[in-house]
């Protein structure tokens, strides 16, 4: 929920004077920062649940140039304050927040020193990734992170790493119990591809968590118009496990189709099937075999659909640019575009039999740094 305040520290206080228990999380005076009226910059608080109503019903009449732009969050989903469709933290960091809150100089709240930086790893590592600066895998790229130097002042005064990778973030917020949930990283994975936003942070985690690999194919229409529907579903189930075969309708290839992955239709046409795919033996590819071309391509076996695009254009006769099917890079990339064609239902039951799939597998996931 966004509000624009005239003045935070009334604010603060009316949330004081009416029982309300909220926490500053980033963007004010405890960081050292001080947005201003009608600016970019924003605050961002998270509230408990009874709070996020009455807040809304009496904060929200200042206009956005007469406010300082503000950012509220409730500990559970369901009250207008949460992030992404769901809750934004844990329930269970968010509620330890707000229990061992602390008041800065005697003005406002703000989270405990070791909840600020457990909050802090999970906000950067999971809602922002790639966008903070910050890398899968080297840690000190983490250094060209505006905040950089209040993290590493804070961690210091706890005795916690502040030169962190993404994947460090993500190992430090597992020992506390709050690694990111499947249904947490699809959301957001969704939220980011809507945002044409690819983070190889986040391929690497889903494609190391699992054995075996969730995929997402389309067959595209001047192949499906000459009569090779079947013959790309048959050659997919050759070399995969299908999960689901929808047809796109024309509405949704109109609407969302720009939003997937290669989305310069041009040679091949629109995708109108959509194929959603598990592979429980990956032919995961070395980091030199993934230097070499196409770096977020884990699982070798989808390289099946060159042979097959080049068939397609010598049996249908098709320009030699057409392209009969695409593919989605990984599992990240695929869970972020399955919402584009499948209900949240059907998204629900491609989890459920990929998940039943993985169950009896022994085969290894996939290690980031080989």
């Amino acid at each position: 929920m966004r509000v624009y305040l005239r003045d935070p520290a009334l604010f603060f206080r009316w949330l004081e004077k009416n029982g309300f228990a909220y926490a500053v999380l980033r963007g004010y005076r405890n960081m050292g920062e001080c947005p201003a009226r009608g600016g970019k910059e924003d605050m961002d608080v998270l509230l408990e649940d009874r709070a996020a109503e009455a807040v809304a019903r009496s904060f929200r009449g200042v206009p956005k140039r007469l406010g300082i732009k503000c950012d509220l969050y409730s500990v559970t989903t369901g009250h207008g304050a949460d992030f992404v469709g769901g809750a934004y933290f844990p329930a269970a960091l968010a509620g330890a927040i707000l229990e061992r809150r602390v008041r800065w100089e005697d003005a406002f709240f703000v989270p405990c020193d070791r909840d600020l930086y457990v909050s802090l790893l999970y906000h950067l590592a999971y809602q922002k990734a790639e966008a903070c600066r910050a890398d899968a895998t080297d840690p000190f790229a983490f250094r060209a992170y505006k905040r950089y130097g209040f993290v590493k002042e804070l961690a210091q005064r706890l005795g916690r790493p502040y030169d962190l990778s993404l994947f460090d973030m993500h190992r430090l917020l597992a020992e506390e119990g709050f690694a990111i949930d499947p249904d947490t990283a699809a959301r957001y994975l969704q939220n980011q591809f809507k945002h044409l936003f690819k983070s190889r942070f986040f391929a690497l985690l889903l494609a190391a968590r699992h054995p075996g690999e969730l995929n997402l194919f389309v067959l595209r229409a001047k192949a499906v118009r000459r009569g090779f529907r079947q013959t790309m579903l048959d050659e997919i189930a050759r070399h995969y496990t299908l999960l689901a075969v929808k047809e796109i309708p024309w509405l949704t290839r109109l609407t969302r189709a720009k939003y997937m992955r290669g989305n310069k239709w041009r040679w091949g046409g629109w995708p109108v099937v959509a194929v959603a795919v598990f592979d429980p033996a990956p032919r995961w590819r070395s980091a030199e075999e993934r230097d070499k071309e196409h770096p977020l391509v884990f699982n070798s076996r989808q390289f099946f659909k060159r042979e097959l695009r080049d068939r397609i254009v010598r049996e249908g006769r098709l320009y030699h640019k057409d392209n009969a099917l695409h593919s989605t890079d990984n599992e990240a990339e695929a869970v972020g575009h399955l919402d584009l064609f499948f209900t949240p239902q059907e998204e629900r039951s491609i989890y459920a039999r990929a998940a039943a799939l993985r169950a009896a597998l022994t085969s290894p996931a996939f290690t980031p740094g080989e």
